[in-house]
């Protein structure tokens, strides 16, 4: 059955590697076009088309246009119809889906091998000829106006969306939903398809595919895509702030960020065993507390308390930090207490403590990407890397994370200028300087 899904939050959480034991290749179509593919032995496969144009790349009096780009995806185009795509994908079993992130805008089919090949076409008029035609418009807006105000209805989104504005204001600072005041026209997303949807900015990765077929695949259904240049971004700048949303919430939030680290590099390892270490996750089913700090701390605070780390990878930079979530008259002892944790580990990581964080840390990254939508996401940040990693590789990184380095980090973060973002109640809220 056809499921064209909403945007849904795209995390990039660890590094980008692949999984051992696949064969594994990163080419070129003759335009530019890149080509990633994992060849594994199942009777389905999935294919994404993955452009760089994310919210980050939007101009910045077109914001919220990404959004309308991801929801236009397999509209009417100059070969076939929206109804058509529907019906013959539904015919051959195919489910679709689109996701919008702050560096990507992906369309994919999940189908079987054989009709991969229908699949690739269809991208390839998606990208040379989608109409973007008035009568679809007022349709897409309505979809895209209905996404935002599920993000605004939640709590979590609308936090780490201020988050970003206010860590990084332009570029990775940009939503990846439309604001109800984004002035969008037809002639606007023809435009910024016509900069964005070329060869250098696109990557075709599959999982169930050789790369040899994929290749020719493209190089067939993007003949006629014009190369292009690859996308450049400004540098993202971190600049911090404090954000306060009034909302009428049972619960109180708070969100406190740093500027991070950029995926991939060798402090983004030590950023996840950091998280790893400050935690929030429970790991024993039933529990109602977990070992880590901050798990142990919403464990005491209870009446549902939940506090975590989080920490964001981009290709240029990063955001690292807490979210505490509890009823308004302990959400100020909630935050405290994940900035205290943060302190304690600036200061000193003993050894157990290390030993717990670095092989949690290694198991996320190494679980995360048995999944197929994972290994899309690093197939295409690989595409546009240019590198290759696998997870042996990666895991042999984490080797290389000290306990004095993951200190080191900590206090890294503590003498950046804090992101500060609450939400509920404000007058019943901390300010950000009462935290620390």
């Amino acid at each position: 059955m056809l499921s064209i899904s909403s945007a849904r939050k795209t995390l990039n959480l660890v590094p980008t590697v692949l999984k051992a034991g696949y064969a594994t290749a990163i080419s070129k179509t003759g335009n530019g076009v890149k080509v990633a593919a994992i060849d594994e032995s199942s009777p389905t496969a999935s294919v994404s088309l993955v452009i760089n144009a994310g919210a980050r790349f939007e101009p910045k009096d077109k914001a919220g246009i990404a959004h309308f780009v991801k929801n236009f995806g397999f509209k009417n185009n100059g070969k076939r119809s929206a109804f058509r795509i529907a019906r013959e994908t539904e015919l051959v079993g195919g489910v679709l889906s689109a996701n919008l992130g702050r560096e990507n805008v992906t369309f994919t089919a999940e189908c079987l091998k054989e009709d991969v090949p229908y699949f690739v076409e269809v991208f390839g008029d998606l990208v040379a000829q989608t109409k973007f035609a008035e009568h679809e418009f007022h349709g897409v807006a309505h979809e895209v106006a209905a996404e935002a105000t599920y993000a605004e209805s939640s709590p979590e989104i609308t936090v780490i969306e201020a988050a970003h504005s206010a860590a990084f204001r332009n570029g990775l600072g940009n939503s990846v939903y439309a604001a109800p005041y984004a002035e969008i026209s037809t002639s606007d997303l023809k435009k910024f398809a016509a900069d964005n949807f070329v060869a250098n900015k696109i990557a075709l990765v599959a999982t169930g595919v050789s790369e040899a077929e994929l290749k020719d695949l493209a190089n067939s259904a993007f003949s006629h895509v014009a190369a292009g240049s690859e996308a450049k971004a400004e540098g993202s700048k971190y600049y911090g702030g404090d954000v306060r949303v009034a909302q009428n919430t049972e619960a109180g939030h708070v969100a406190v960020a740093f500027q991070g680290a950029a995926t991939g590099t060798p402090e983004f390892y030590t950023a996840q065993v950091l998280r790893s270490l400050l935690g929030g996750d429970r790991f024993v089913k039933w529990s109602t507390a977990g070992v880590s700090p901050l798990s142990a701390a919403a464990g005491k605070i209870g009446h549902g308390a939940q506090i975590s780390a989080f920490n964001f990878g981009y290709s240029d930079a990063g955001l690292f930090g807490v979210y505490a979530q509890a009823d308004h008259k302990n959400i100020g002892e909630a935050a405290k207490t994940a900035i205290a944790s943060l302190k304690a580990a600036a200061k000193s990581v003993s050894a157990d403590e290390f030993k717990r964080a670095l092989a949690q840390a290694k198991f996320e990254t190494a679980s995360r990407y048995e999944t197929r939508a994972a290994s899309t996401e690093l197939l295409a940040a690989q595409a546009f890397q240019g590198q290759k990693v696998s997870v042996s590789e990666s895991l042999a990184a984490f080797d290389k994370v000290s306990a004095a380095d993951v200190s080191k980090f900590a206090a890294k973060l503590l003498s950046s200028k804090p992101t500060t973002v609450v939400l509920g109640r404000t007058s019943e809220l901390p300010y950000g300087d009462a935290l620390f």
